[in-house]
């Protein structure tokens, strides 16, 4: 831990690192010691567990008959195939959803096999498997397979049954504790008894699962001539998008996948992908950053603001122009939500100042908020006060979505009032609830105690963790191959945040930006000056950065440009402390 409070009014710590497996690791692989402790803060200890990670290969996934049901969902599909009765394939109406959605549709395409895609409204329907919206299209029964939803909906699965409707779920959220849907095949990878080796999957990566299977299947029986089989690695795309948006771990079989995803975009073989990366990344090579914070905004406005069959649709479509026009619909409405999302944002901000309360947890009503968009206002309060923080919107029913801080489980803090809730669910660091507007008062009040049980002043002070404090052995060049060999970043394998000492000089330091509010600046790292830039910084960081150019430490990512063909490094600026 740096002792000295940074600008941004952070500790800095190092990550934690095993030094005895480092030493070890040195001596059996002779890499340097810098990178085995980067890639030991990843959980890897062994030499086969770094070289899997640092060289993730397609023929190393395994097996989709590690699924207990696969073979019972690819005999049912097979039989589908044949009598040719309807097939639906139902999705949630979130990236990892759509995507999903897609991905299926896109092999079912190959096979010449008919379908139609569903996605719930989010606003009249709500989320997961919804048989009405099956039964009001098709009076003749057939097969739902629902992608990223479908292992909560007993009820539905039932109603489905009961008019002659058979039912594969495939779905990757933890199964209920007490009964299953009774669908006639169910593939997610948390279920119990399920031999599947890696439990992580996202929605997208089940559903590319029992493309597998039904390739494989298909294979083994002769269904096509030699070598005219689906080729999956095409569809891979659409995985790295749903796997890097749906925040699951990217380390084993989903570094794999994202990993070759990334170099599927990268060919622009999807129209509707490629329209969007023009959109939002033109120009350059996409990375994980550019799927999660331009790519997946995008296809997510389509739920939150329209629907999410139109998402689907262009990832689908094979018409330029077609995709062109969906990609600037979907690029208005992210705009549109970014603008609502703002004023949400700004409101709840002047709301919780105006509280002037010194309690540990924010929690924020107001009937006016759009219930699609207060998740995105209650992640950006709670890093911007550092307290947990519950945004709630409605009138008699609210809907809430409340995000944490480390140290604090939110969906624990929820279960504690769940006699006060019609309904909640998440995980620590996220979750949603509704609530009668006449249980408020008690659940601010109760939520409010329960943290203030487990507050303390290491909740209360945020920590930058640092993965590498750089010294005269870590070269520069070095650092910046071996920060892309570890890419795609995301859960499971964050970013990492490189400092410096307080050797570090800084120089030309200015503002840009259409609204100034940006940094830029050279910094001299190991005798070396490199290109830096400071986004959202402004005039205040600027304003104290200018007359303290020498003794300064930075934190900062590495980020590589690729435009018009040239390649570019610049670091960029995550906070600095100045002596």
């Amino acid at each position: 831990m740096i002792n000295k409070t940074s600008y941004k009014r952070q500790k800095w710590q190092l990550a934690n690192s095993d030094k005895a497996a480092i030493d070890r690791l040195v001596s059996e692989l002779g890499m340097p010691d810098w990178q085995i402790q980067l890639l030991n803060q990843r959980e890897l200890s062994t030499a086969e567990q770094i070289n899997n990670f640092l060289y993730p290969a397609l023929d190393a996934l395994p097996s989709p008959f590690l699924f207990e049901a696969m073979e019972r969902a690819v005999t049912i599909i097979k039989k589908v195939m044949k009598s040719k009765s309807p097939l639906v394939i139902m999705g949630d109406y979130d990236v990892d959803g759509v995507t999903g959605v897609a991905l299926l549709a896109r092999f079912f395409t190959a096979l010449e096999v008919g379908f139609t895609c569903l996605h719930p409204d989010r606003f009249s329907d709500g989320y997961g498997l919804k048989a009405n919206l099956v039964l009001e299209i098709y009076e003749n029964p057939g097969l739902v397979i629902t992608v990223d939803c479908g292992i909560s909906d007993a009820g539905e699965v039932k109603i489905l049954q009961q008019t002659g409707w058979q039912v594969i779920i495939t779905d990757h959220h933890q199964p209920p504790l007490t009964c299953l849907p009774p669908a006639d095949a169910i593939l997610n990878p948390w279920l119990k008894g399920c031999s599947f080796p890696f439990k992580d999957l996202a929605g997208v990566g089940v559903a590319f699962y029992l493309a597998m299977g039904i390739r494989n299947y298909l294979a083994q029986e002769n269904y096509w001539p030699t070598g005219k089989a689906p080729n999956l690695r095409k569809i891979l795309d659409l995985v790295a998008v749903g796997t890097i948006a749906d925040m699951v771990t990217l380390q084993g079989v989903n570094r794999i996948l994202a990993k070759a995803g990334l170099e599927v975009i990268s060919q622009k073989s999807n129209e509707g992908l490629q329209e969007l990366t023009t959109l939002s990344s033109p120009g350059k090579l996409v990375n994980s950053e550019d799927i999660s914070f331009q790519i997946a905004p995008r296809l997510n406005a389509a739920g939150r603001m329209g629907a999410a069959g139109r998402a689907s649709e262009l990832l689908l479509t094979e018409d330029r122009a077609q995709a062109r026009k969906i990609a600037a619909i979907l690029d208005r409405e992210n705009q549109q939500r970014k603008s609502i999302s703002s004023d949400i944002v700004n409101e709840a901000i002047s709301l919780a100042n105006e509280k002037k309360k010194g309690g540990h947890c924010l929690i924020l009503h107001n009937s006016e908020w759009h219930e699609g968009l207060i998740g995105i206002a209650a992640s950006k309060l709670a890093r911007h006060f550092h307290k947990p923080t519950i945004i709630l919107t409605g009138k008699e029913i609210l809907k809430g979505s409340a995000r944490s801080v480390e140290g604090v489980n939110i969906h624990e803090i929820l279960s504690r009032c769940k006699d006060l809730l019609i309904a909640y669910g998440g995980h620590r660091a996220a979750a949603g609830l509704t609530i009668k507007v006449n249980q408020l008062a008690e659940f601010v009040g109760r939520v409010e105690e329960y943290i203030e049980e487990i507050w303390n002043e290491e909740i209360g002070t945020p920590v930058q963790l640092v993965n590498l404090s750089i010294n005269k052995n870590v070269k520069i060049p070095q650092l910046i191959k071996f920060n892309q060999l570890l890419q795609p970043f995301g859960q499971g394998n964050p970013e990492p945040v490189y400092c410096t000492d307080n050797s570090c000089c800084l120089r030309n330091i200015k503002l840009i930006g259409k609204d100034r509010n940006h940094i830029r600046f050279d910094a001299l790292i190991n005798g070396e000056w490199q290109n830096a830039i400071g986004f959202g910084f402004g005039k205040d960081a600027f304003n104290y950065l200018v007359d303290r150019t020498n003794g300064c430490q930075i934190a900062f990512h590495l980020q590589y440009n690729s435009f018009r063909g040239q390649n570019k490094i610049q670091l960029q600026l995550v906070d600095f402390i100045v002596s």
